[in-house]
Formats: C-alpha cells, structure tokens, sequence
C-alpha cells in the first residue's frame, strides 16, 4: 500500500478529536515512548497550531506547567502513572489548581486504575483511551506497536488485544475496501477473524466508503505468534535484523552513538524506504551488504567528479541541483558504514561465530551433544543470561523438548548461575511450551515440518548468500521460516490445500473463509496480499517476505502487533508481572 498517507490522516484526526474535546489552552506530556509513534503520523508545529500551548516529557520531576488543563498522553503502565501521581501532588502542595486529563493508549488497566483510587486522585482526572490504530512504519510495514500482546495472549491469557486487531483490520477494509479472502492459522488467528467480521457486519463497513468502490487487497493471511515459536528464536543476518539486534530498533528509529558517528552527541535515524541507502541494503545479507556500500562509494565519487568536466552555464546548474542529493547520499552511506563497523566489531568474536554454527546444527538436528556443552560453557561463564536461555529454548522446540537428564542438568547449572528467582521463569517457559522436558508422547512437529515443507537448504556449505535461492538466507543459509513458507503457500495455492495435513499438527485452527468481493482493482495493478502476525513479527520475516514478494512480483503487505526478537520476547516472559 504505497498511499498509507490515508491511514495517517485517520490516526491523526482520532488524536485531534480527543484534544479538541478538551477546551481552552492545554499542555500536552508525552510518555517518551509515544514520542517517536507520534512522528510517523504528526509533528509538534501542527499539535500547537491544534491548540497545544506546550510540550513535556513525562519524567519523574516537577512541571513547570500554567495552562488550565495538562493532558498526560501515555501507556498504562505503573511505573508513568506513579509520575503522573507524583506531579500532580507536587501541584497540590505548591496550591496550583489546573484540570488533569489522561489519554491511556490503548486503555486504562486495573492496575493504574487501583494507583489512582490509593492516592486519592480518581475523581480529580478525566481519563479517556486511544486505542491506537496502525503505525505505518514504511510502505510496506505496519504495527499497533503493543508490545505487551505477547505476553499478554501467550503467558497471561489475556486476550483483549484482539479486539485491537479487528479493529486495525476494519479500519484497513473501511480505506482500502472489502477483503475477499481470508486465510488464517492458529486459535487467536481464529479469534481475530470471528470478531473483526462480526465487527465488520455491525458497523456495515462496505466497499462504498471507498473511492470507486476497489477492492484493494485480494486476501489477508493471519498468522497466529504461538504456530511458529522457532523462528523468533533464530540469530538474525540481514542488515536490518542486525541492526535491530545490536543497536534496537524502536518504532521504527534506532540511535546510534559515538561508536557509529564518530562524534559526541547520538543521533536518531528513521530506518525506511526514504532513505535510499538504507532500502537499497536493509533486506540483504549482512556479508553482501558491506560490497555493495563500496560500490555505492565508487558511484558517487564518479559524480563529485563530475565537476571537473563541467564547462557550461546548463552544466554547471545541473551539477548544483544533483549536488545536495549526492551530499545527503554522502551522509547516508558514512552512517551506514560506521553501522556496519560497529556490528562488524561486536558480532566477530570466535563465540559468537560458534553461536551460529550450534543454531544450525540444532535446527538441522544434529550435534546436539555440542548444543549442550555451548549451554553450558554459556552459563558457567555467566554470559548475559538470555544468551543460554534464548538456545535452551531452541533446542527445546526443535526436539520437542530436551531429554529429562539434560533438562535437570541445565536448570540446575542455570539456577546456580544467575539465581533461584529463574524457577518462575522455568516454570512459565514449560507452560508456554518453550522449555520442557521430552515425553513419551512428544511429536517431533519442527522436525516433521523441516523435512516435509523442505525448510532446510540441502547444502548450506554452497549456499550463495548474495544471490540466495529461498528466505533461508535471513538465517545465514541455514532454515527458511516456517511463518514465511506457510505465507508462500497459501499464496501460491490460494489456501492450504496440501499441506493442509501438516496444520493439523500445528493446531486444530486453520480456515479460509470468504466475504463478499467490491468491485476488483483493475488488472495494471499489482497483487496485494495482506500478512498480519498476532503476537510479534520479526525483521527476518519482514525481510524475507520483502524477498518473496520481489521473486513473485507480488505486493505483500506486512501488518503486526508489534516488532519482536527473540531476547525481548525472553526478557518479557521473565520480568511479567
């Protein structure tokens, strides 16, 4: 969807509407998170000439706030509502009188609720929520930037999240038109698309509100987080992936410090297809990337050069006008370079080498005894403890479990390392599946998966990374994504005819059910397909659908609930609360 300029237009004009229900002069404070979404839709010049007097961070200080009203825009999360509670009894005691309104995104919670009622503050604030729709994160990528809905569905059983999907998915049928087909696999899959077309018939969302009534998109695939655990869990090689991994990309921006800039101060870079270096580089492999910047080098040397040829008036004017798009260029190509330095830097240790190799093994099923002695060679050094844990949950999940000695062993050395609090964490890790001991009845599903759908390259040793023949590439040749290739399927046969078999194994939820089609885009148009992950997508999977979608001369349209990688996701399960 290359004009998601539409679905900015709705995100802001929801923001505007609640502002402007709030009268007279207002202070806006900003959860530092939402800073970031709210610059892929608006920018502080419009919000003030929207009647936002001034703009703060939310911290744990004192404001220097005199409007009569303060508006905390903010996730419902404790530890900002404790802020918001701070700044308001500072307000108290200083005797200034002013009217709180708190717009929760996407809803007010129990728990910030219960903080207000033990302070005494609920009655004195307005508090509304703005369940907010798709981040376009880039033309081909959007989220609802929840990060909780993983752990929220997975470990809680929290399922109000879906609602926010089925609304996200109406919002996308009332711009874009009805969505003929929709495929899906996995039980919140299921939910999502029972409550988005129930959604669909009360609100009578038809092709009508679109102009010239196209259906824009032929199908919508949901992919439910919880069938494919494995490749969260995979250590990323593309470009993006890597930079996600090393440097964290939030909200679509990532930070780069000294070590990238070569100066003091850190700069933040928005990473999308407007930046044409970073388009051009984001969905190789890491080792194709660093010879295809040398040559991009060489290209705009050639037109510094030009200069020296230049011997008219109409020469000298169109150097001058290529002349800023080569010096944005020049800026483009340094950061990135220094990008690719810096996790050159951190990722060529021989360990971290040694870290891929065992992946692959395991993901071949093989060496797993060396698997075992790295886990373990792992703890005993006390290496950040997400490290051992995030391939003790690999190897878990690709054998159906570990061999009870082996997982006893493990747990204990684990416990004994980074401490005995981690037996919540072994125990919410078995019940999710991730980490547990083999059973009689174990069904080897991943192996099953790996040689009946082909997700293994036969000969990774002679796999041409910088011409890759699959999406195996993303994982440094050494697994195609289970979530990608059921992608591929369901596109290449229009269902799951097939492997329809294998799904079962997988879950008892996969359907294809149809709507009445608008009118058909015509025919000079590309095919749109629609992938919506519930529970977290990664980069790698961006990627190698960018890649599908490139090979097929399709368009694939990536939506999630958020951006995810495999130590986040841990680190998530460990600190729930």
């Amino acid at each position: 969807m290359d004009d998601v300029g539409q679905l900015k237009d709705v995100t802001r004009s929801e923001l505007l509407q609640l502002l402007n229900q709030i009268r007279g002069d207002k202070d806006l404070v900003i959860d530092p998170d939402l800073m970031t979404i709210l610059n892929h839709f608006t920018t502080a010049p419009f919000l003030k000439k929207n009647g936002i007097a001034r703009m703060f961070r939310l911290e744990n200080t004192h404001l220097d706030s005199a409007t009569a009203n303060r508006v905390y825009l903010m996730r419902a999360h404790p530890s900002l509502m404790m802020s918001v509670i701070s700044q308001i009894q500072e307000d108290g005691k200083k005797g200034r009188k002013c009217k709180y309104h708190v717009i929760v995104v996407p809803q007010m919670t129990q728990s910030c609720l219960t903080l207000l009622e033990q302070y005494g503050l609920y009655g004195m604030i307005e508090i509304s929520g703005w369940p907010l729709d798709l981040v376009p994160l880039d033309k081909d990528l959007l989220s609802l930037e929840l990060p909780h809905v993983f752990t929220d569905l997975y470990l809680a059983g929290d399922q109000h999240s879906i609602r926010f999907v089925a609304q996200s998915l109406i919002t996308l049928q009332s711009l874009y038109g009805t969505i003929p087909t929709i495929h899906g696999i996995g039980r919140y899959s299921a939910m999502a698309k029972d409550l988005f077309l129930m959604l669909s018939a009360d609100a009578n969302a038809s092709p009508s509100t679109v102009a010239g009534g196209d259906s824009r998109v032929d199908r919508l695939i949901l992919i439910d987080r919880g069938i494919d655990k494995v490749t969260p869990l995979c250590s990323p090689t593309t470009y993006e992936g890597l930079m996600d991994d090393v440097f964290g990309i939030q909200n679509g921006f990532v930070e780069f410090d000294k070590s990238v800039t070569g100066k003091d101060q850190s700069i933040k870079l928005l990473l999308n297809s407007g930046d044409a270096v970073y388009a051009s580089i984001r969905d190789r492999h890491f080792s194709a990337v660093h010879p295809y910047l040398s040559s991009l080098v060489k290209e705009l040397q050639v037109g510094y050069d030009r200069r020296h040829d230049v011997s008219t008036v109409q020469e000298m004017k169109s150097f001058v006008t290529d002349l800023s798009g080569m010096k944005q260029q020049h800026r483009a190509l340094a950061t990135h370079i220094g990008a690719c330095e810096e996790i050159t830097k951190r990722k060529r240790h021989a360990f971290v080498k040694k870290q891929l190799q065992i992946e692959h093994a395991t993901l071949e099923g093989l060496d797993e005894r060396e698997c075992l002695e790295l886990i373990e060679e792992l703890i005993n050094r006390q290496i950040d403890v997400f490290v051992p844990l995030r391939l003790m949950c690999l190897l878990s999940l690709t054998s159906d479990g570990l061999k009870p000695k082996a997982y006893q062993t493990l747990k204990t050395q684990f416990l004994q390392s980074y401490g005995y609090q981690h037996l919540v964490t072994f125990s919410r890790l078995d019940e999710m599946g991730w980490l547990k001991e083999q059973t009689e009845k174990s069904i080897p599903v991943f192996r099953t998966a790996t040689k009946r759908l082909k997700l293994i390259p036969r000969d990774i040793e002679s796999y041409d990374l910088s011409k890759p023949p699959d999406t195996a590439y993303v994982f440094g040749g050494g697994y195609c994504p289970l979530s990608c290739h059921l992608v591929q399927h369901v596109m290449q046969n229009n269902g799951w005819q097939g492997i329809d078999d294998f799904c079962q194994l997988l879950t008892k939820n996969v359907f294809t059910v149809t709507q009445p089609a608008s009118q058909r885009k015509t025919s000079a148009s590309k095919s749109i397909t629609l992938v919506y992950f519930i529970g977290g997508c990664t980069f790698s999977e961006v990627n190698a659908l960018r890649y599908v979608a490139k090979r097929k001369d399709v368009h694939i349209q990536v939506a999630t609930t958020n951006l995810c990688k495999g130590a986040a996701m841990l680190r998530s399960i460990v600190k729930y609360e």
